[in-house]
């Protein structure tokens, strides 16, 4: 009879609850000041206190600043990727070149226009890593934004069936550029009390007019 694997006890369960509860707060609060300040701007001491923790704890859960800087990084940049790839793969084999452009860019506009702040730090990350990657990270950058913009071009041959490759990606990158630019909080004085469906309806048929090229 093969036995049961022992179960950790109560307190062991609530220490390992803690630590990813400190984990996470680390991150969160990176994110944020990389968003707002950019990484090398970082004073470790800030980020502790945004997190309510303390040195030891960046050094037990990442072994110093830069590996934290990196996670925050990657994580911010990997779920707007992601979510925009999902976007993508929920589209009909016939989706126009409107559904299309929605559909790539609805996790970022609702990350800029949701209620959590979370998003917004995601996105304003994003957007300093695709004009300045942090050290060691630009070819991890080059390979994340490739896939994002790969996985858009996919779905554009079918609707601009015309169009160069390498002009479909110049498309690609002009039209994330704009969503870049909405990212600064003193640039998108526009959209300020839009919802994030109010601001898409603004946004997509400006971009997808980039994307067609016309």
């Amino acid at each position: 009879m093969t036995s049961l694997p022992a179960k950790a006890p109560p307190a062991a369960d609530a220490r390992r609850a803690g630590g990813e509860r400190t984990r996470r707060r680390l991150i969160e609060a990176a994110q944020q000041l990389i968003a707002e300040r950019g990484e090398s701007a970082i004073r470790l001491r800030d980020l502790t206190d945004l997190a309510g923790t303390n040195l030891a704890a960046v050094h037990y859960h990442f072994g110093g600043l830069g590996a934290l800087l990196t996670a925050a990084t990657t994580e911010a940049v990997e779920r707007i990727i992601d979510a925009q790839i999902a976007e993508l793969g929920l589209l009909p084999a016939d989706a126009t070149l409107h559904e299309i452009t929605g559909a790539y860019f609805r996790p970022m506009v609702q990350a800029l226009k949701g209620p959590s702040s979370k998003g917004r730090s995601y996105v304003r990350v994003l957007a300093r890593v695709a004009s300045d990657p942090p050290d060691g990270l630009q070819g991890w950058a080059a390979s994340a934004t490739a896939r994002a913009h790969q996985a858009l071009i996919a779905r554009l041959r079918g609707v601009l069936p015309g169009v160069a490759e390498d002009e479909l990606l110049f498309r690609v990158k002009c039209a994330g550029g704009i969503l870049v630019l909405l990212s600064v909080p003193d640039l998108e004085p526009e959209f300020r009390g839009k919802s994030p469906e109010e601001t898409e309806r603004m946004l997509v048929p400006v971009i997808a007019g980039a994307l067609a090229g016309g």
